[in-house]
């Protein structure tokens, strides 16, 4: 085996040091539910059936989202790594599902980088990879260690071997996010039995086995994300009729803004600006975050700061107040863009806020009282106690996998989170698959060759909402092989697209006139610019070259391959 070879062995696997669950327990057939959070995770079973969640062995309900390595190299995970997180923020990993399923030359990637204090590092073509005690770790192998500590809770709370699991990502996650995510799971020992949407697995939390014939919104503001869903719930039959979301959009946005104003106050009373390293950085952050949960119960917060900076060789205390209405006034736009989002999932839907009968809050952000208030005054209504904002979307899920292994009647109509299409000639985006559109999903175009002797076809699909294919992700270039040389037009390929109940997306294809199946190939996962893919770019002011002929069928977005 190659150095690459094992290098590419080793983001494949767990780290060997990491404690895997007892190999002599008995085999479960019991499907956990796993809420996979930004800042916090939390995973449920279905006992009697009702969801319980499993503490971890030192009894908290929910577990920090965070990997580290401490100063020996020793990896730590949720609670023990957070706290080192003030310490030694450089080595310790958060917030690593804001980067999951990314490719590491985005924009997206290049911000977020700046906002965390680890490294984060190409892998590959352009997976992201993190940086700790001078080992670097992919996206997946991190969630692999969160979800196997949270395999090891459960297996050591039921005392049986327990390997399969329902697990919930954002609703606006992409496919190739979704798939990452499955890779977390195959590289824990965890059989991923079905990805559910976070909405909608608050959703069967709340509605599961209730009678109900309702709309319902749920609004799931987390720790580093924001979904909206709509959802037509019929006794056991969940079925959502729009979605949205941002996925740059969570409680750490929050906490940023607090950061900022702290800064800006310290600055204004101090006459100087405050220098930070990564320490400073994290302390700051550390303050806001409590600052701000605080003024969810309180009116006013002391910020205390002690030895936050040194001046004239001595160590310097900062000690400030912030006001719930100083809180809304710098978050208030946050929390006008979730409103705004309600208001585009109930467009799509073609629905109003009075047709809504009950709205669902879930994440932790979802306690402040702004939120509240805005969601209130959207709706005419105030939203439901009835789901625990940490708790509800593992239960879901939980409930979800029992469903899976009874003759529950409990039936999910799921919808497309993003629009997925191909890239045109002149770069812009051909849409296949609407957003919102009913899952499962299948649609078959006709391709014919473009030249003489051509023995292969190249797709570029996208999945996104903007009209230039470049600004939305790139799910894969998929070449068509296996069929013989003709010539042009002659040969002739149906090429079908189908998505599951995931929103996972499968492309075969066959020929026309025989039904001969042919071999498809996913050949890249992104490229990292319009030059990457062969786009032409021009510069700014010039006119845009004409399309070329070799750019045809499939309504212009599949390419030929020369062939020698």
């Amino acid at each position: 085996m190659s150095s690459n070879q094992e290098q590419e062995q080793d983001f494949l696997s767990l780290p060997p040091e990491v404690e895997l669950p007892a190999a002599n327990l008995p085999k479960s057939d019991i499907i956990m539910g796993i809420d996979l959070g930004t800042t916090y995770s939390c995973v449920a079973i279905v006992q009697d059936d009702f969801p319980k969640v499993v503490p971890s062995q030192k009894g908290q309900r929910t577990m920090p989202s965070i990997v580290a390595a401490d100063d020996k190299g020793r990896l730590l995970f949720g609670e023990d790594a957070k706290k080192q997180l003030l310490i030694n923020p450089t080595n310790t990993i958060y917030g690593a599902k804001r980067f999951i399923g990314r490719n590491f030359y985005s924009k997206e990637v290049e911000a977020l980088s700046r906002y965390f204090s680890y490294s984060v590092a190409p892998l590959g073509a352009m997976s992201v990879g993190a940086t700790i005690g001078g080992r670097t770790f992919s996206l997946p192998q991190v969630s692999a260690m969160v979800l196997n500590e949270m395999r090891r809770n459960v297996c050591n709370y039921l005392k049986q071997n327990v390997n399969m699991a329902v697990v919930s990502v954002p609703a606006y996650y992409t496919e190739n996010q979704r798939e990452a995510v499955r890779e977390a799971g195959r590289i824990a020992g965890i059989d991923i039995i079905r990805i559910i949407n976070e909405p909608t697995a608050a959703a069967l939390a709340y509605g599961l086995n209730k009678e109900y014939d309702q709309k319902i919104l749920v609004y799931d503001l987390g720790g580093g994300t924001f979904d909206a869903s709509l959802l037509d719930v019929f006794e056991n039959v969940f079925k959502v009729l729009a979605t949205g979301g941002d996925t740059f959009l969570g409680g750490v946005d929050f906490d940023e803004r607090v950061v900022e104003f702290i800064l800006s106050e310290y600055e204004r009373t101090e006459g100087e600006i405050l220098q930070c390293d990564s320490v400073i950085t994290q302390r700051l952050k550390d303050a806001a975050e409590q600052a701000k949960i605080e003024l969810s119960s309180k009116t006013t917060s002391q910020i205390e700061l002690p030895y936050i900076t040194i001046q004239n060789s001595k160590f310097k205390d900062y000690k400030m107040e912030i006001n719930r209405e100083q809180l809304n006034d710098l978050t208030g736009d946050l929390v006008n863009r979730t409103v705004q989002v309600c208001m585009e999932v109930l467009d799509a839907a073609g629905c109003a806020p009075e047709d809504v009968g009950a709205m669902l809050l879930v994440g932790g952000q979802t306690r402040m009282p702004l939120v509240q208030e805005k969601v209130n005054q959207f709706f005419g209504k105030a939203p439901t106690k009835g789901v625990h904002p940490d708790e509800a979307v593992a239960c879901g899920a939980a409930l979800m996998g029992h469903s899976l292994t009874t003759e529950s009647s409990v039936r999910l109509i799921d919808v497309l989170p993003l629009s997925i299409g191909g890239r045109q000639p002149d770069g812009t985006f051909k849409t296949i698959f609407e957003a919102n559109s009913t899952l499962p999903n299948e649609t078959e175009v006709g391709v014919a060759t473009t030249h003489d002797g051509q023995t292969a076809i190249e797709m570029f699909l996208y999945q996104g909402e903007s009209p230039q294919a470049v600004e939305n992700e790139f799910l894969g270039a998929f070449i068509i092989t296996g069929f013989t040389k003709n010539p042009r037009g002659n040969t002739k390929l149906a090429v079908t697209m189908s998505l599951n109940q995931e929103s996972i997306l499968k492309v075969t294809a066959k020929t026309l006139d025989t039904g001969k199946p042919l071999h498809v190939q996913l050949v890249a996962r992104a490229p990292t610019s319009a030059n990457g893919i062969g786009l032409q770019v021009s510069e700014p002011g010039a006119k845009r070259a004409k399309p070329t002929r070799r750019f045809s069928g499939l309504r212009n977005f599949i390419r030929r391959i020369s062939t020698s």
